[in-house]
């Protein structure tokens, strides 16, 4: 497997050619180095040890888990949780929407911005 930093600059690098497309960019899911790429940049945030709708926090992430998101994703049988919303008070008064999703959907979604968004 190539490593998420070569990968994201050779996207960066090829974003610059107008006529290039993008082929097979969900491969790079199947990269358990993305995973812990993304581990590595949430699992110090603010407020990851509230546990996700699946009971369970950021810091019971292990590779035994990437992996079974990566068979998922593999054999297409992948199906998020769907996120718990609540809602908090403001000084204002009035209440302000927060969602909690599963730990494996955060590092999941991380995984697949830093793909889209860092080229």
């Amino acid at each position: 497997m190539r490593y998420p930093e070569n990968v994201l600059n050779s996207l960066q690098e090829h974003s610059a050619q107008s006529g290039y497309v993008y082929d097979r960019l969900y491969r790079n899911l199947f990269n358990r180095d993305f995973y812990l790429q993304a581990y590595q940049n949430i699992y110090a945030n603010q407020g990851n040890m509230t546990a996700g709708t699946d009971g369970k926090t950021i810091d019971a992430m292990s590779l035994e888990r990437i992996d079974r998101l990566i068979a998922t994703l593999k054999d297409e049988s992948y199906q998020p949780k769907p996120s718990r919303r609540t809602y908090i008070p403001k000084k204002n008064g009035k209440l302000r929407p927060l969602g909690f999703r599963s730990a494996e959907r955060g590092v999941h979604i991380k995984a697949l911005s830093s793909n889209v968004v860092n080229w």
